[in-house]
């Protein structure tokens, strides 16, 4: 799959895009979200997207993610922590990441996780960012376990996992 076949971009919620309210990832909640509420949550800036688009199939939406700014308690990351935490850390929050169906198991989710990697390792630059946190489905901690992400939770690989990297690891991975 050529790298120019897709272009990645900031979504814009006053855009129509090719295809969106026929994304299907598989899951029936991203699909939803995607369907109804990303236009919405991005108008709203209660989040930011970011979309791939396929060259080749009209600009078809293909893919997505949205970041959002969070926070956890100091004790949630006490798996993870070296000594003494504040009560409350700063980090972003992945939200949401989807991959049409058809795309699916080519790379282009580990290409949306780059991107999306560099924009926290630039934003923890600009404002305090401890890393990076998502609720991962449980069709994908494996993915995210392969990306580094330490899992916050005890729960079993059939259940959402509270998943985090840390901005150190981040900025060891993008060096």
């Amino acid at each position: 799959m050529s790298d120019n076949r897709f272009i990645l971009e900031r979504y814009l919620p006053t855009t129509s895009y090719f295809q969106q309210k026929k994304f299907d990832c598989g899951n029936k909640l991203i699909n939803k979200f995607v369907h109804s509420s990303l236009k919405k949550q991005v108008s709203r800036h209660f989040s930011q997207a970011y979309v791939l688009l396929d060259v080749e199939e009209n600009e078809r939406f293909s893919a997505f993610y949205t970041l959002t700014s969070f926070k956890l308690q100091g004790n949630e990351l006490e798996i993870i922590s070296k000594g003494s935490l504040p009560r409350d850390i700063p980090c972003v929050r992945l939200v949401m990441l989807g991959v049409n169906i058809t795309l699916q198991n080519k790379g282009l989710g580990r290409k949306l996780m780059s991107d999306a990697l560099h924009r926290v390792h630039r934003a923890s630059k600009e404002i305090g960012i401890y890393g990076l946190y998502l609720d991962a489905d449980p069709n994908a901690i494996k993915f995210y376990l392969s990306l580094g992400f330490t899992r916050l939770d005890s729960g079993s690989l059939d259940d959402t996992g509270k998943m985090f990297l840390s901005i150190n690891a981040i900025n060891s991975l993008l060096d």
